[in-house]
């Protein structure tokens, strides 16, 4: 399928429309997630399509959260980060049971997109199952951004993909039916490997992006080198979305693709600077965006060359 989509990539016609706000982008992206299924595909045609990285951004967002969390709705966010930050301890959000259901309390500092999902998937400890486990149990409830008890706080924007919307959030005796909880445990099966799944797809989308912007400001014949190499990453990166999210050998290898994608960035960047329209403009306000979690993922990184018995070596370099 990555074949097809790239080749797809290389040949269609540029989008001519743009997408000045977030109700244009909402347009646009429920008509290509009711033509395609695959979030890798999304991903990608959702980068292609977008008109900045911002939106970009959004489509590989959105791709992940299908990728993470299929059956869900159009669009979904995931929910886990608190004032005191998102390790299982730091977490206040909790729900009990009831015979009628669940009862949701908390509040969660981060959602992306806000009040424009349809749902949020919220990691919530579990207080029932603490008390014989003797440490926090995550789990995960999909709560409907309409639910009775679900109130949204405007957060200041980012000084990159500025239009891509954020708020807090806080859930307050949110009144659930039992089939809200997701099978399984919240931390192992999706807290913790929800960053790759998520660096994956994001990873996918800006890729098409930048080819995009490289076909648009290429003259007939230019850039096809450049084109060439972004293809190769998306190809590296697509088959890592089919690998085991937790395994050490796919965060080994997402690092060298996200370098790889970052020097590329950096070539395309240099590329959109001669041009100096309004996209290449936000295309510098926006390249932030690359290094965000850049910590995290260097630690994440380092775990697994440690796990592989790699200490000490970096991508292009053999172990001792």
């Amino acid at each position: 399928m990555i074949h097809d989509d790239l080749e797809w990539l290389l040949r269609a016609r540029l989008p001519e429309s743009g997408q000045r706000n977030l109700a244009d982008w909402l347009a646009s992206w429920r008509c290509l997630a009711g033509q395609h299924e695959a979030p890798v595909t999304l991903a990608l045609r959702g980068g292609f399509a977008a008109d900045r990285l911002g939106w970009a951004f959004a489509a590989g967002y959105q791709a992940a959260m299908r990728a993470a969390f299929p059956g869900g709705g159009m669009i979904e966010a995931f929910c886990a980060t608190e004032v005191s930050g998102q390790r299982p301890r730091d977490l206040t959000t909790a729900f009990v049971r009831t015979d009628s259901g669940l009862v949701l309390n908390g509040a969660k500092s981060w959602s992306t997109f806000g009040a424009a999902c349809e749902h949020l998937l919220v990691v919530a400890r579990d207080p029932e199952a603490e008390a014989s486990a003797g440490r926090p149990v995550l789990r995960i409830i999909r709560v409907p951004t309409a639910a009775p008890g679900v109130s949204f706080s405007a957060q200041p924007p980012l000084p990159f993909i500025t239009e891509v919307p954020h708020t807090a959030v806080t859930f307050t005796d949110v009144t659930l039916p039992a089939s809200a909880l997701l099978e399984g445990d919240g931390y192992d099966r999706y807290l913790k490997p929800f960053r790759t799944v998520e660096d994956i797809h994001v990873t996918l989308a800006m890729l098409a992006h930048a080819l995009r912007e490289t076909r648009r400001v290429s003259g007939a014949g230019d850039d096809a080198a450049l084109l060439a190499e972004l293809g190769v990453c998306m190809v590296a990166a697509a088959s890592l979305a089919s690998a085991s999210p937790s395994a050490p050998s796919t965060h080994l290898l997402l690092e060298a693709v996200q370098q790889q994608a970052g020097a590329l960035y950096g070539r395309v960047g240099e590329r959109l600077k001669a041009c100096a329209d309004d996209a290449a403009l936000r295309w510098q306000r926006d390249t932030p965006i690359f290094r965000v979690a850049h910590k995290a993922r260097a630690m994440r990184a380092s775990k697994a060359r440690e796990m592989l018995g790699l200490q000490g070596a970096v991508p292009g370099q053999a172990a001792e």
